[in-house]
């Protein structure tokens, strides 16, 4: 009964606000002629991913947001093996997506591992729900520079039934599986992220250097990263309209991370923005869009990076909405295609 109230309420709310974007749409085009402003595509995108997320049940959105339809098409056994370890009863499950898969080993023969936290708030997504865009950093970086990649893509535990710090040991006994038990070099590795699995990349890079037991990974490869759990800036005023993310879904979210630890949205392990150990962090690429409610957020925590001597790459694509760089579906003017050319030459240098 539950279920069908709550896409009935969607129904409803769909009818009423889908007629208001495409007005908003087409009175920006009479308005609004000297900056861009979202196309018709984004506007309707946004209203109906923001009602989702504002009516629909936490189960249902899991099941909206899976990536398992793809891992059961058969062209896929080509990319895909689920990672059988020693670690799972510690709660982390994993995915290794490489070229010929079943005949490859995680770490032998390749020239980067990229370990993937997906997003979703914390409190959705999976590992394979990004299953396409894995596979096409693979072959365009191979196409590119003749490199193999492989990517860990990280199935961590989700809040609110494992709220912080579930997800972050997640990652972290990941990485220490890669190093101790597989014998991989922490330079062969990056964390990477997009929304809330950038937050995991980060945070999980500086409980390394802050612990100084293991060597950080690499590098790290932040695609629109939640870096704040605070909601506070300009932009989130701004580009409220124009996003993805539902504010008042993103404050839910981040109190059911949070759960009973009684910490503050603005803890350093919630909000690396507001880390003051900085140094010792690996280079890294940012990417956000000028649509993004995070966008203030991002650029504060790369200019704190650029203080600390931290060598950054920080792109902000134009009239792009969260999430682009990372699901060519909400990629605008080739935005998705160029992230994937700029994380190649980040990760592996120029074309020879």
């Amino acid at each position: 009964m539950d279920f069908i109230l709550s896409v009935l309420l969607c129904t409803l709310v769909l009818a009423f606000k889908i007629p208001l974007a495409i007005l908003a749409y087409f009175t920006s085009l009479f308005f609004d002629k000297e900056c861009l402003t979202p196309s018709l595509y984004q506007r309707i995108t946004a209203t109906i991913l923001k009602t989702f997320e504002l009516y629909l049940p936490l189960w249902l959105l899991r099941k909206l947001f899976s990536g398992s339809e793809k891992f059961t098409r058969g062209r896929q056994n080509h990319w895909v093996k689920k990672l059988n370890t020693s670690n799972e009863e510690d709660g982390w499950e994993g995915y290794l997506i490489a070229d010929g898969v079943d005949r490859a080993e995680i770490g032998k023969d390749a020239d980067m591992i990229i370990l993937y936290a997906h997003g979703g708030g914390f409190v959705f997504g999976d590992a394979l729900f990004l299953l396409d865009t894995y596979i096409d950093w693979i072959k365009a970086w191979k196409l590119s520079y003749g490199v193999r990649t492989q990517i860990l893509s990280l199935d961590y535990l989700l809040a609110p039934e494992h709220p912080f710090p579930a997800a972050r040991d997640n990652m972290l006994e990941c990485y220490q599986w890669l190093i101790n038990e597989k014998k991989i070099s922490p330079s062969k590795i990056a964390f990477a992220g997009d929304s809330s699995g950038g937050n995991l990349a980060i945070i999980s890079a500086i409980h390394l250097i802050n612990q100084a037991y293991t060597d950080p990974p690499a590098a790290l490869i932040l695609l629109s990263p939640t870096v704040s759990g605070l909601g506070n800036t300009r932009s989130f005023i701004d580009n409220a309209s124009n996003d993805i993310t539902d504010v008042t879904w993103f404050n839910n979210s981040t109190n059911l991370y949070i759960g009973d630890s009684n910490l503050l949205p603005s803890c350093p392990m919630i909000s690396p923005l507001f880390e003051s150990q900085l140094l010792g962090l690996p280079k890294v690429f940012a990417c956000v869009g000028s649509f993004d409610i995070f966008l203030d957020d991002v650029t504060a925590f790369i200019g704190k990076l650029q203080q600390n001597n931290i060598k950054t790459e920080f792109v902000v694509d134009d009239a792009n909405m969260h999430g682009y760089a990372a699901t060519r579906a909400l990629s605008r003017g080739g935005a998705y295609d160029n992230t994937v050319k700029r994380i190649g030459k980040f990760l592996y240098g120029e074309k020879i």
